[in-house]
């Protein structure tokens, strides 16, 4: 493996190898890493080591270049390949550090963002992503259209309690049910309550925080410890045990609690065991 990267440093590799192996595939492979979702630190390691990588292409493809033109005249090949090469990794670079550094994320707003979908499969929604307004709507507008809906299957990781709050009186208006196939976080479970029959597929998990204020740039406008009391009277309603609403209220809000499916079915939290 060391000779193989000395050859192509200087230029020793034949055309079809520092063409189609150096300089396009590897390209095209680094380009399609979601480097820009990695952690700050694995981030920055990337965009080193691709930026190590691009010299090391210029430099082998150039010599290369220099030795096909020599031995045979013509290296307009190897010269393309570089500037797609070039093209894709520097795009790669860029859009990492302007993600990372100069691109400001979206702010949690009282609405939410587009970072959801809704889908209609027979008599079952599909409800994916982030629990906010949008989501709500769309859900609406489906139920408006759609009067052969029976079921709500979830998959989120939370959002916003207060349109968890619409999208679960939305469920309980319509009489329907709820299931999770793969996971159920944070204000997701209060939508999954709602349902008149609330199913957990096996292997699938139920994760529980206490409530806290998540809006960025924006002052506490609301008591999360009252909001929390709201929703716990709510959930009482629906039938599921106080004891163990409280262990799943009193889990820290940056941690989840997830617990076993017999112990979800004999808080009543679930309706089938």
């Amino acid at each position: 493996m060391h000779s193989y990267f000395k050859d192509h440093w200087t230029g020793q590799l034949g055309f079809g190898a520092t063409v189609f192996v150096n300089l396009l595939c590897i390209s095209f492979v680094a380009a399609s890493l979601t480097i820009e979702d990695w952690s700050f630190w694995a981030a920055n390691l990337g965009v080193a080591c691709i930026f190590l990588l691009l010299i090391w292409q210029i430099v082998g493809g150039l010599r290369c270049a220099a030795k096909q033109q020599k031995d045979h005249g013509d290296a307009w090949g190897i010269y393309l390949a570089l500037v797609v090469a070039t093209g894709l990794m520097g795009f790669q670079i860029l859009d990492v550090v302007a993600t990372r550094y100069f691109i400001e994320p979206r702010a949690k707003t009282i609405f939410g963002n587009d970072d959801f979908s809704a889908k209609l499969k027979g008599d079952t929604i599909y409800l994916g992503g982030e629990v906010n307004y949008l989501m709500y709507h769309a859900l609406l507008a489906m139920l408006n259209e759609q009067k052969n809906v029976t079921t709500i299957s979830l998959e989120s990781e939370g959002g916003i309690v207060f349109a968890g709050r619409s999208i679960a009186k939305l469920l309980e208006k319509h009489e329907l049910a709820t299931q999770v196939e793969n996971y159920c976080y944070s204000v997701c479970t209060l939508v999954f309550a709602s349902g008149n029959k609330r199913t957990l597929q096996f292997g699938a998990e139920i994760g529980f925080h206490g409530y806290r204020f998540d809006v960025q740039g924006r002052h506490e406008t609301v008591n999360p410890v009252e909001e929390q009391k709201k929703d716990e009277a709510y959930l009482i309603t629906r039938g599921i045990d106080a004891e163990f609403l409280d262990r799943a209220f009193s889990t820290d809000a940056k941690t989840l609690w997830k617990p076993t499916r017999a112990e979800l079915f004999e808080a009543g939290f679930i309706t089938k065991p």
